[in-house]
């Protein structure tokens, strides 16, 4: 190695580029003390700094750079990304603009238009988002990421039209792709137009590789549809979705944990308490319910009919049709299920000839992997537990609210804290216990102290009301009905005054 100021930072760079971060920081350093002021050999210490995610010091580095080389536009980008990388977008974005202006080299500028649109896209200013987008694509070329980011940026800036042009821009890119799809979904979806945006789901079914993306948007569509007429086919039709999700793809221990509690959801929603449970004993076990061939719906019994059979070419047909839709995976499932239930259902199986194990075999349907441990977020947990609340209060059964309602109020999560403390407080009511009233007092106080600290806490202030209902302390409830939005509000209303007239509160 050279021992000179040159040979060093050289050494410094090209053990960067080897990713020999450590060696290359030493050289930087051992540069720096034979010139302090050196702006390459801060840069070469800002890059190794970088490298280790301290962007503190790599800060401080790319400042000594740039004090020392002030007319040098990538010295102003790199300190802009530093700060960037370390949560600073006002400071980056300065430092870009600095950047534009003195001039960069021309393998940053592209980059540099990039990340400045990016940083005014997380800011919310997509206007600015999109003049950068479109300069950085003048430099860079097509960029499936920048498409997404200018595609999102021209939605929520109001220009609709030109979003849904992007994403179409992306689909030529990347026709089996469902990104360009689904930013065209969402959009249509944002602006409620439900029929347009399920003629865009339809589409990708046709075109675009089937991903767990698209069968989480096919749920959204399906609950704002239930969200604006209430009929409970969309939520069985979400269930369905999810089903196929499972069936086609081949998914992650975490999307079949996501795939059963939404299930869950959906079941609590159809007031289908059973299923609802079911799918969440599955989520708990979802290696061994998966690999098991457990199911998020219900499949009803093959109904064997006389009629003659199809022929070996519609027969073909129907096949090619079904693979084409679903993939290989999911038809695979669907013969087995449907061959399982011709069995069940015949009445004389003398007659048939017995298929060979090996045969049966040779269909190889993905498995999880049981030696993987199945970890859980806390919201993951909190959500399962609500939804064993629900379930549960469906059938009425006090015991297991309690149960799930006590983890709920040990939550680490205010909200999931309230829905605990307060449906474990109305089931030792329901079931006759003498100081249900002081446990509720105590929980009006604690839920006004948790306002107290935050006065924009709403949740908190909406299980007041409910506490009042329950109580049949009806003004107090319509007092602070008041302060509450009419969206949350509402519900509650009609729940005072349905309890006014006598009916459950």
């Amino acid at each position: 190695m050279d021992n000179n100021l040159e040979g060093l930072v050289a050494d410094s760079r090209l053990a960067f580029i080897q990713g020999k971060y450590e060696v290359s920081l030493k050289l930087a350093k051992q540069a720096l003390d034979q010139d302090s002021n050196s702006p390459d050999a801060h840069q070469c210490a800002g890059n190794a700094y970088m490298s280790k995610a301290d962007y503190e010091s790599a800060i401080n580095h790319y400042k000594k750079a740039l004090e020392n080389d002030a007319d040098n536009g990538d010295r102003y980008f790199n300190l802009g990304y530093a700060y960037a990388s370390d949560n600073q977008p006002v400071k980056a974005l300065e430092m870009f603009a600095k950047a534009d202006e003195v001039g960069c080299s021309p393998n940053v500028v592209g980059q540099l238009y990039k990340i400045m649109a990016m940083l005014c896209f997380d800011m919310h200013r997509y206007n600015d988002a999109v003049l950068n987008f479109i300069k950085s694509e003048k430099i860079i070329g097509i960029d499936m990421e920048v498409l997404q980011r200018k595609a999102l940026s021209y939605s929520m800036s109001g220009d609709t039209i030109a979003g849904i042009e992007v994403a179409n821009q992306m689909k030529l890119l990347a026709p089996t792709d469902y990104l360009g799809y689904r930013i065209a979904f969402n959009i249509l979806l944002q602006e409620e137009r439900l029929e347009e945006a399920e003629k865009e789901l339809n589409r990708a079914e046709r075109f675009a590789k089937p991903s767990k993306d698209l069968f989480m948007d096919w749920i959204a569509y399906e609950t704002a549809r239930y969200q604006l007429d209430h009929d409970q086919t969309h939520l069985t039709t979400a269930i369905d979705k999810i089903y196929d999700g499972l069936c086609m793809l081949e998914p992650s221990v975490d999307a079949v944990i996501e795939s059963y509690v939404t299930a869950a959801d959906l079941y609590v929603q159809l007031e289908d308490a059973d299923m609802a449970l079911k799918c969440l004993n599955a989520a708990e076990n979802p290696i061994y319910a998966f690999n098991s061939g457990f199911s998020v719906k219900i499949i009803p019994e093959l109904e064997i009919k006389s009629e003659g059979r199809p022929s070996e070419r519609q027969i073909d047909h129907a096949i090619q049709a079904v693979r084409r839709k679903y993939g290989d995976r999911r038809l695979e499932v669907m013969g087995r299920e449907l061959t399982s239930k011709a069995r069940k259902s015949a009445t004389n199986t003398d007659n048939l000839t017995p298929v060979a194990e090996s045969l049966a075999e040779d269909t190889v349907i993905p498995k999880l992997d049981s030696s993987i441990h199945a970890e859980y977020t806390t919201e993951m947990l909190d959500r399962i537990y609500r939804l064993y609340v629900a379930a549960y209060t469906i059938n009425n059964d006090i015991v297991h609210i309690k149960a799930y309602a006590s983890k709920l109020a040990n939550s680490s999560d205010p909200h999931s804290k309230y829905i605990g403390k307060y449906s474990l407080i109305k089931a030792l009511r329901d079931e006759g216990y003498e100081k249900a009233d002081e446990e509720y007092r105590d929980f009006l106080k604690f839920l006004r102290n948790e306002m107290i600290k935050d006065p924009s806490d709403m949740m908190a202030l909406s299980f007041r009301v409910q506490c009042h209902v329950d109580l049949g302390e009806f003004d107090e409830a319509e007092k602070l009905c008041k302060l509450l939005a009419d969206d949350l509000a509402q519900p509650l209303r009609e729940q005072i005054n349905e309890a006014r007239s006598g009916g459950d509160a």
